[in-house]
């Protein structure tokens, strides 16, 4: 389960924050877990932050906030995560950003973004791969405060892409049959994943 899966990497920590939160799944589990002792949870959207006070009213421990981008209550999070969004605006989250928490970042798209906002920002990934649920692929980011050098390559396709990872390479593969099928096929991009899977067979 893609919930699971995120969760499965968070850090044990005091102060957990949880942007663009919606129902607050991810924070409920969190705290179930036993993975942290309070919880901050903010979205843009005073409708989705009814939804977390239902998902989490067993748990006295938790503050609300409407804030778009990382609220002033969050930034003495110990860790934060930012799930579900699309990479154009995780990444201009993070370009706002100023603290030194572990990042748990899982776009939905365009993860390139934000690879390179991190790296701008003085993160480093120490996870970053690609998964599968329900039929679908996810890319999962964990990062802390550090020096990062990264190739375009790695920003294209993760920092670990020649580590072998059977959901990047199904991902990778079904993408490449689409463009080679393309009446527009586009030949750098054809060749650009042929490179990475050869590091996946």
């Amino acid at each position: 389960m893609r919930f699971e899966k995120i969760v499965s990497v968070l850090p044990k920590c005091g102060l957990l924050a949880e942007v663009g939160c919606d129902h607050a799944r991810l924070t409920e589990l969190a705290l179930r877990k036993g993975l942290c002792d309070s919880a901050v949870v903010s979205d843009i959207s005073e409708t989705c932050l009814a939804k977390a006070r239902v998902t989490l009213r067993d748990y006295p421990n938790v503050t609300y906030i409407v804030a778009d981008g990382v609220p002033e209550e969050a930034r003495k999070a110990d860790c934060i995560m930012i799930c579900g969004m699309g990479g154009h605006t995780i990444a201009d989250i993070l370009s706002r950003y100023t603290g030194r928490a572990t990042l748990v970042l899982s776009p939905q798209s365009h993860t390139e973004l934000v690879r390179a906002e991190l790296r701008d920002l003085g993160y480093d990934l120490d996870i970053d791969e690609c998964f599968e649920a329900a039929g679908k692929f996810y890319d999962l980011l964990r990062a802390e405060k550090g020096d990062m050098t990264v190739d375009s390559m790695q920003i294209a396709y993760g920092k670990f892409y020649k580590r072998k990872n059977a959901a990047l390479e199904k991902k990778l593969t079904r993408l490449l049959n689409n463009l080679k099928n393309s009446e527009e096929a586009n030949a750098a991009k054809i060749r650009e994943i042929e490179e990475v899977l050869v590091w996946q067979r």
